[in-house]
């Protein structure tokens, strides 16, 4: 971190004593970051709209540790605060934060209050797709050659619980998502990467560019003294990040003489300062085009820290990808089930397709995020049998993809599956690749899988 960032850092943290605040949504990042917040002076209001029968945390450990808790509302004593601290889940236009912008009180996001205790380098990774995976194959990298390396943000352990412990770590790498890059401020990364930029959340933004502008806002406090790493084969990206102060590094599917990577014969290229260097990878378990991408950004990270060649190479090989990701769920009378649950977003349905040759039962569908369904229609017409639709979205996709395959319709996801094994021979593939997100029938993306993965275990 610069001498400026560390004191404006400083200030942040010394401004916090003895101030109001108030924490909006007493889920993991909400506790995290109230502990945090009390830790350094702050007098702290956790408020949470769900009644107190609902949540799982124990609310008398937090009052314990100074933290005041109501729940059931967002009441007025959070406009009494001087600055509130919002859960990424939060829209910005709930009544009460309506509320709190009429009266000028500053909104931020937990990343961004993390972000003023930490000394640490922080390489902040986004994008509409891959980010996940990246972000996790870059800290089992790191983590192998600097144990004390953090991965946090919109994966795994808030960023704040890590920053409650005395000893700095190594490296802080973070999965950013758009809502959270809504309420920074000041957050300031040494390394951001872009991945691509595709329509998401469009049930969330009025349209492309308003989403892609709050993804974009991670270069917001970023200078030429920081790195850039971008998708080179997105031209979105190309276009408008020409103009952004920070030093650019590209990355790529196809041979390019800009520094950064790309991809050649299972080998990544890296090119720094007119020098070229390969990593050779021998075997990987990661499939498809995207993971290429993946693979790419997690070794182009290490590389510029000095991780050994030999390292990146071992770890890439070693990993087999994440949770609910193109996971290989159970292979029954030579029929093999996927579960790709995190693909929530039509371009992560186009790369899950582009991982398999074809022979596809395609289940899908979920809350309706807005998408362009019809993107995917040539590689349905060459790579699906059938596709199987649940969910609120299912009526727009079938109008999407009715005349390039056979659609059938479920209630549930029980019965998707049942359907699906009812039309799969040997050599076929079930994949769940939804498309859209969770929040019509399931908790999250990961309760969907899950549930996905028990109903797969009792076909027989």
């Amino acid at each position: 971190m610069s001498m400026h960032l560390e004191k404006k850092a400083e200030l942040n943290r010394a401004q916090l004593k003895g101030t109001r605040i108030a924490v909006l949504g007493a889920a993991r990042s909400g506790i995290a970051v109230s502990k945090l917040l009390v830790s350094a002076g702050a007098s702290v209001l956790l408020s949470e709209v769900k009644p107190a029968s609902q949540l799982t945390v124990d609310l008398t450990s937090l009052q314990k540790a100074g933290i005041a808790v109501e729940t059931g509302k967002h009441s007025e004593a959070v406009l009494e605060s001087a600055l509130i601290c919002i859960s990424p889940g939060l829209p910005l236009d709930i009544p009460i934060l309506k509320q709190a912008q009429q009266k000028g009180i500053p909104i931020v996001g937990e990343i961004e209050i993390a972000s003023w205790f930490c000394k640490s380098p922080i390489f902040a990774i986004t994008g509409s797709n891959g980010k996940t995976t990246t972000t996790t194959l870059a800290g089992q990298i790191f983590k192998k050659n600097e144990p004390s390396t953090v991965v946090a943000g919109n994966i795994g352990n808030p960023f704040s619980e890590f920053m409650l412990n005395k000893e700095q770590p190594a490296y802080v790498i973070l999965e950013i998502s758009s809502f959270q890059l809504e309420t920074i401020c000041s957050f300031h990364p040494r390394i951001a990467v872009l991945m691509n930029l595709t329509a998401n959340h469009l049930d969330r933004y009025p349209d492309f560019d308003s989403y892609a502008g709050a993804k974009l806002n991670i270069l917001m406090n970023m200078s030429a003294d920081d790195l850039l790493i971008y998708n080179g084969d997105d031209s979105y990206l190309c276009k408008h990040l020409k103009n952004s102060k920070p030093r650019k590094l590209v990355f790529s599917q196809r041979p390019h003489s800009l520094e950064g990577a790309f991809w050649e014969h299972d080998t990544i290229v890296i090119q720094t300062e007119k020098k070229q260097q390969t990593i050779q990878l021998k075997k990987y378990q990661l499939q498809g085009p995207h993971n290429h991408y993946n693979m790419m950004v997690a070794a182009l990270l290490a590389h510029l820290q000095h991780i050994p060649d030999k390292i990146i190479a071992l770890e890439i090989a070693a990993f087999s990808g994440i949770e609910h990701r193109l996971e290989l769920v159970r292979e029954l009378n030579r029929i093999s089930f996927f579960n790709d649950s995190k693909a929530t977003t039509v371009d992560s349905l186009s790369y899950a397709l582009q991982s398999f040759p074809g022979n596809i039962i395609l289940i899908a569908g979920g809350k309706d995020k807005g998408g362009d369904f019809s993107e995917v229609n040539q590689l349905l017409k060459e790579r699906v049998k059938v596709t199987i639709l649940i969910g609120q979205a299912s009526e727009r996709m079938s109008e999407a993809w009715t005349k390039v395959i056979p659609v059938l319709r479920a209630r549930t996801l029980p019965e998707a599956v049942k359907i699906a094994y009812h039309h799969a021979y040997p050599g076929d593939i079930v994949l769940l690749s939804p498309a859209c997100s969770s929040f019509d029938m399931f908790r999250d993306y990961e309760d969907r899988g899950e549930q996905f993965k028990k109903i797969v275990a009792g076909l027989n």
